[in-house]
């Protein structure tokens, strides 16, 4: 009984102190911030929440230093970061942020195909060496220190692109206004014109197809810390050869070689998904309107409007679900092939499906996952020469998954009437291996509602 009494005892001590901490008010007398050799502060301090000299409740803090530290890591530009509190004294306590710093320059060798992804070059295309592009691409991330990234590329083989692009996340003291400009040229010697049976179909030649021009800039607004509105303009010139007006007479929709026209985008963003490479937990909710052709050149007159949204659940004890819902509406129903989209381009693919394209004026699409984590953790490997690369984060899950979606074949193409104005789905099993540098690779096998079946490969997350 004197066992039970001192048992009692020991956890109403355990009880009472629980609920002082609940009760605890604190305030935050500095913020200090370790590891950033080329982030200025002001970048980290841009992402948080709190401020020194405000006041918190103590479980309310761990809350929000929990999401803070996720909006910190989402500007990719930390291997890893961490926050603690450091108690000073009962009601006051430091903010200490440990943030490791990714590697920052990076020259790559361009290695990549010309089609949508690797399973469309595989199988429709015969794995040809032929369609391989080549180059050079230099990333520099986090220019100066303030989150800024400029790229220039070049680019060779069955295509040729020069691409120059500049992005200031903040160009202002408060950083909410930020402003990216961009130019590339393309020359294209191998080009698609056409679908049949909703695959593209290309023809090659010595000489170039087609080339394209275009310049443009997009100005970004960031009130919140989570939301987002992007407003972009640009103008783009586009070349093609008698060849492809044979083939096509509607692939720039106008008579002629030429095809040019400005075209102005607004988009919007609520992001609240805790890690945005490989989002568990959260939601992304996406709008845009975009108007192509302002009726400076008449060549081409399109106005569309797109939406999304994508939830991500824990469901506890490792175990993970997520559904996206996505739709696009446009006008007019007889557009120029060259600036057609649908259904099979990146994320707007129905698994099962990716050997396929399905142009539509009109689409949307549903993707559900179930996963389940089976391994995650993090390995330092000390003997690497630069720590940037030291910290390898990795993680494995299966999963399970189902999408369904629908492309209304609105001007009546032939070649593209095999899967459009038809409800697909596609369904399988698969896994994702996630590790750093926000790289995820996927393995999936597939089956689809024609009754096919495949092993596909993806190296960029489902949505």
């Amino acid at each position: 009984m004197v066992a039970d009494a001192q048992t009692a005892s020991q956890q109403l001590a355990v009880d009472s102190l629980s609920i002082m901490e609940e009760d605890r008010s604190i305030l935050i007398d500095k913020i200090f911030i370790v590891g950033n050799k080329k982030t200025k502060d002001k970048i980290i301090l841009r992402e948080l929440s709190i401020k020194a000299g405000d006041r918190y409740n103590y479980n309310d803090l761990q809350i929000i230093l929990e999401a803070d530290k996720n909006k910190i890591y989402n500007t990719r530009l930390f291997n890893t970061v961490e926050i603690g509190m450091l108690d000073l004294d009962y009601e006051k306590i430091d903010i200490v942020i440990e943030v490791n710093e990714r590697w920052y320059l990076f020259p790559i060798p361009l290695v990549d195909i010309i089609d949508r992804n690797f399973n469309d070059w595989w199988q429709n295309y015969n794995h040809d060496l032929n369609r391989i592009i080549y180059g050079l691409s230099l990333y520099h991330f986090n220019m100066r220190g303030m989150n800024e990234r400029m790229t220039l590329t070049a680019q060779f083989g069955f295509s040729r692109r020069f691409e120059i692009d500049y992005e200031m996340p903040y160009i202002d003291k408060n950083q909410r206004n930020g402003l990216r400009f961009s130019t590339r040229y393309i020359e294209y010697n191998n080009l698609h014109y056409e679908v049949l049976r909703n695959k593209r179909v290309f023809v090659e030649s010595d000489s170039i197809l087609k080339n394209n021009f275009r310049i443009g800039t997009t100005y970004t607004r960031r009130y919140s810390f989570y939301t987002r509105h992007n407003f972009g303009l640009s103008y783009n010139y586009n070349h093609i050869s008698d060849l492809i007006i044979n083939l096509n007479p509607n692939y720039f929709g106008i008579p002629g070689n030429v095809q040019q026209y400005f075209t102005f985008r607004y988009a919007f963003s609520h992001d609240k998904r805790d890690i945005a490479a490989y989002p568990l937990v959260g939601s992304l909710l996406q709008a845009g309107f975009t108007k192509t052709g302002l009726g400076i050149f008449h060549d081409v007159d399109i106005t569309s409007i797109n939406a999304s949204y994508a939830r991500y659940v824990d469901l506890s004890k490792g175990f993970f679900f997520s559904n996206f819902t996505g739709g696009y509406l446009s006008t007019p129903n007889d557009q120029p092939y060259s600036l057609l989209t649908g259904l099979g381009f990146l994320q707007s693919t129905i698994r099962g499906y990716e050997l396929y394209v399905i142009n539509a004026q009109n689409f949307f699409l549903n993707k559900t996952t179930f996963k389940k984590r089976i391994i995650s953790g993090n390995t330092t490997m000390k003997k690497l020469p630069l720590k940037q690369f030291q910290h390898f984060p990795y993680a494995l899950y299966i999963k399970t998954y189902f999408d369904f979606g629908y492309g209304k074949n609105t001007f009546d193409n032939e070649g593209n009437s095999y899967l459009a104005d038809k409800m697909l789905y596609g369904y399988g099993a698969g896994i994702d291996f996630v590790t750093m540098y926000d790289v995820v690779i996927r393995f999936e096998y597939s089956f689809n509602s024609i009754g096919e079946n495949g092993l596909f490969f993806h190296i960029i997350s489902e949505f």
